[in-house]
């Protein structure tokens, strides 16, 4: 772990992120975690979070997977709107039924980078729910101020993402560069009007340039570990209708109370 100074700042921004601060192990030393009653609740109100590459083919069993914006960012859809995701109950917990991606799993820690060829710098959100100054179940450091194994485990697992995430710009590259994205989109038929109304645009890959592709294009993308996540994509997609199906129910059990 890249041990930041105690008086350091974070610049930017991190989606779900409130106040992140170079983890310090002077600063920090009596900080920890406590499991909070609600530990998804920080999630409640975000409806797509950032996706990789390596969990595409988990994704595909339970959300979309589209990508978004002029960097053609992959991203897991869970609402239909800002301020709804529906994937997180009412008691602040995540669906039983649903995995839970990597991006939300390695919350409330991350990383900051400090340039090229230099050793990342690990945070923790201050300000995150069940993290605590003092008389934590589970201490970031030991008597010795050395990490504990929660704490260790924490920063392998975001040092892991950050490798993924890297994997992930590498294979969205590559995708821009056979020029395989094309504009999708998600249409509702409102049965009580019989008008159809457009609730999502995205990028997506396109099948009909995928199987145009020159045999030994498409092998490259096979070779490189690229072509599961490919198909994995396309398959997610047909995840819009569960997106649609549960939207729909929450908004009847709001109607309804």
């Amino acid at each position: 772990m890249a041990d930041a100074p105690a008086n350091s700042q974070l610049s930017g921004q991190v989606p779900l992120y409130k106040r992140p601060e170079p983890l310090n192990k002077e600063k920090h030393r009596t900080y920890g975690m406590t499991p909070p009653a609600n530990p998804f609740q920080f999630l409640s109100e975000t409806h797509f979070v950032p996706a990789i590459v390596g969990e595409f083919a988990l994704y595909a069993g339970h959300f979309p997977v589209i990508f978004l914006g002029d960097r053609k960012m992959p991203v897991v859809v869970m609402g239909l709107q800002p301020g709804q995701n529906l994937f997180v109950k009412e008691d602040g917990n995540f669906d039983e039924e649903a995995m839970i991606p990597a991006f939300v799993r390695r919350y409330p820690f991350v990383s900051a980078s400090n340039g090229p060829d230099q050793p990342a710098t690990v945070c923790i959100d201050v300000e995150a729910e069940g993290v605590v100054s003092e008389n934590a179940s589970m201490p970031f450091f030991d008597e010795q101020g050395e990490p504990t194994q929660a704490l260790q485990q924490a920063i392998d697992f975001v040092s892991a993402f950050e490798a993924d995430a890297r994997t992930t710009e590498t294979f969205v590259q590559k995708l821009v560069e056979l020029d395989l994205f094309e504009t999708k989109d998600v249409t509702l038929n409102d049965q009580s009007s019989g008008e159809t109304r457009k609730i999502a645009e995205y990028f997506g890959i396109s099948e009909q340039k995928l199987n145009a592709l020159p045999e030994d294009t498409y092998g490259q993308l096979r070779n490189e570990g690229y072509l599961a996540a490919v198909y994995a994509h396309l398959i997610s997609l047909n995840r819009w209708d569960r997106i649609l199906n549960r939207a729909i129910r929450r908004n009847q059990a709001a109607t309804a109370q």
